[in-house]
């Protein structure tokens, strides 16, 4: 789906602010409600605004504990693990990823007791080879939003590819 420059600006206000009305979104994209409504429907059932939700503070819920958890998977099992583990309430991401491991998940933990009866559970997958645990000490930048007032250059080819083909 390709999105109109106005569809851009509206995302980034909701990015910025997911509560606002939509009367208020619309006086500050400078149009009416109604164009505002036909435009965050259309964006909701093409799938680019996937869900509204807030965002919580893990800390105040007791959820002390953050890890990176890397599992190798053996036997081309590895989207059957996936599918297993991110049935997880602890796990809040799970990623196909490239390397020495197979999946890295995301999890938070109230204890270290309850991150090490998880990381047994896992390794008690018979197509799980081992697991790599690192501990998140500070959170330096957490978002989901994106920078959706970026364009992507409408130029079919890298300039380098273009310098290289002396066009």
């Amino acid at each position: 789906m390709a999105l109109s420059d106005f569809d851009l600006k509206l995302l980034a206000e909701l990015q910025a602010n997911g509560r606002i009305s939509k009367r208020d979104l619309a006086k500050t994209l400078g149009v009416s409600s109604v164009t505002v409504s036909i435009h965050m429907s259309k964006l909701e059932k093409e799938g680019v605004i996937q869900g509204y939700s807030v965002l919580l503070d893990p800390e105040s819920f007791g959820y002390t504990i953050e890890a990176a958890i890397e599992v190798a998977v053996e036997g081309g099992r590895i989207v059957e693990v996936e599918n297993q583990l991110s049935k997880s309430p602890n796990v809040y991401a799970v990623y196909d990823v490239t390397g020495e491991t197979d999946v890295l998940l995301l999890a938070r933990f109230k204890s270290r007791h309850e991150l090490s009866q998880f990381v047994k559970t896992i390794l008690r997958n018979r197509y799980v080879v081992r697991t790599n645990t690192r501990l998140v000490l500070t959170v330096i930048k957490r978002t989901n939003s994106l920078p959706v007032l970026t364009r992507p250059s409408s130029k079919s080819e890298p300039s380098a590819v273009r310098e290289r083909h002396g066009s």
